[in-house]
């Protein structure tokens, strides 16, 4: 999953390079002390619960973090990948599509966004179909993880501005 958000980042940073501004003052950033707050983070049974949104308790709780963790902290790069690209927000959920979209779809997408919405990567998880979680209790994570760990967007964020600094926006 992660492989195929870099390579789809990486196309569209291709693609969308000319409208991001390269002039911008940056403050220090270090992405070995970002990646360091996140491995030394303890999350305690309390963490576990919040990060369900106080809907399960303790054992429970650590049970679904895994999986609710790992789409949150996907949720979180799409959302700053789609930012980066000055798309829209993060789609709301869908059924899943299994097939992959006809080469006549991708030749009638309009926009970059267009074409981009059509091969962002998602997985039954990330869908109505999910048997895990609702579309909520990713949203609830994400905003938890926000507060508790800014780290993960910041490394996202920054690494995704750096990509995209001195490409061009064109889909040929």
């Amino acid at each position: 999953m992660t492989t195929t958000l870099l390579i789809y980042f990486c196309l569209a940073i291709r693609l969308h390079a000319e409208s991001f501004n390269t002039s911008t003052t940056s403050t220090p950033f270090s992405l070995e002390g970002e990646y360091s707050k996140i491995s030394t983070t303890c999350f305690s049974s309390r963490d576990y619960e919040l990060l369900s949104g106080d809907f399960i308790r303790h054992t429970y709780a650590r049970l679904f973090s895994s999986t609710l963790l790992e789409y949150s902290a996907v949720t979180i790069g799409l959302a700053e990948l789609r930012k980066a690209l000055a798309f829209g927000p993060v789609r709301p959920w869908t059924h899943y599509k299994y097939e992959e979209p006809t080469k006549q779809e991708l030749e009638s997408a309009t926009s970059l966004e267009e074409y981009y919405n059509l091969i962002e990567p998602t997985t039954p998880i990330q869908s109505l179909d999910s048997l895990f979680f609702f579309e909520k209790n990713i949203h609830i994570a994400v905003d938890y993880l926000d507060k508790r760990l800014p780290s993960i967007r910041n490394i996202f964020r920054r690494r995704f501005e750096e990509k995209s600094k001195g490409t061009k926006n064109d889909r040929k």
